[in-house]
């Protein structure tokens, strides 16, 4: 195996072994998805089915109540960033104007913080 390949795939197992290949994953907002959440709230999905929405700015968590392990969540939000707190207690940011997919953490928590950037 040339030294590259064996880089790559040190790199790969550092990422399954510590939990990242299975961390959220933001991405840009669709459009689909911001207009089914309006501006400026932080939405929660089970598949495509809302279950929630929040736009309060807090110092604590909120709890998901009935959103409790959606699958995604829009931030529709221009400048605020949010915090989502998952069951295993690793916490994630999502950025401004971003969705973010949920693969295998549950989701039990939220804050949203005026902070422009993670």
């Amino acid at each position: 195996m040339n030294t590259r390949k064996r880089l790559a795939f040190s790199l790969a197992a550092v990422a399954f072994s510590s939990g990242l290949a299975f961390a959220p994953m933001a991405s840009a907002a669709p459009k689909a998805a911001t207009a089914a959440c309006p501006y400026p709230y932080v939405c929660f999905y089970k598949g495509s089915t809302k279950t929630g929405s929040f736009k309060d700015v807090t110092s604590s968590w909120q709890n998901l109540g009935a959103s409790k392990g959606a699958s995604s969540m829009v931030n529709t939000r221009h400048d605020d960033i949010v915090y989502t707190h998952f069951t295993n207690g690793k916490t994630y940011c999502t950025p401004p104007s971003s969705t973010t997919t949920f693969n295998s953490w549950v989701v039990d928590k939220v804050r949203i913080s005026s902070a422009a950037s993670c």
